[in-house]
């Protein structure tokens, strides 16, 4: 760790992001800075999300939506690129908390 943050990998697996990205690629992520989970977070920002009722399983999502409620807590409304997968369409709007990562780049193509 260091001042730029906590970074680590993750593979894809399924084909919800296609096209862009694919079963087997290798994607950077930025998990948070100093320990904690701190990650600026815009519209279309590709992101790793833990869901509260699924935990330990990890999906690739695409933020379409920010919204605040009267608290001023953001929430998240993801989506699949491909219009197969499983997103907030099914899910609803995802609380900061489950957003758990942001995706840089993909590091390996399959």
């Amino acid at each position: 760790m260091g001042i730029f943050g906590i970074f680590g990998r993750v593979i894809v697996e399924g084909t919800s992001m296609q096209p862009t990205y694919n079963p087997l690629d290798w994607l950077l992520v930025h998990y948070g800075f100093f320990g904690k989970k701190f990650l600026f977070l815009r519209l279309g920002d590709v992101v790793v999300i833990e869901r509260e009722t699924q935990p330990g399983i990890f999906y690739v999502k695409r933020i379409a939506e920010i919204a605040l409620d009267k608290d001023g807590k953001k929430s998240y409304y993801v989506l699949s690129d491909n219009e197969a997968g499983t997103d907030s369409r099914k899910w609803g709007y995802l609380s900061e908390a489950e957003i758990i990562g942001n995706v840089i780049t993909r590091i390996k193509r399959n």
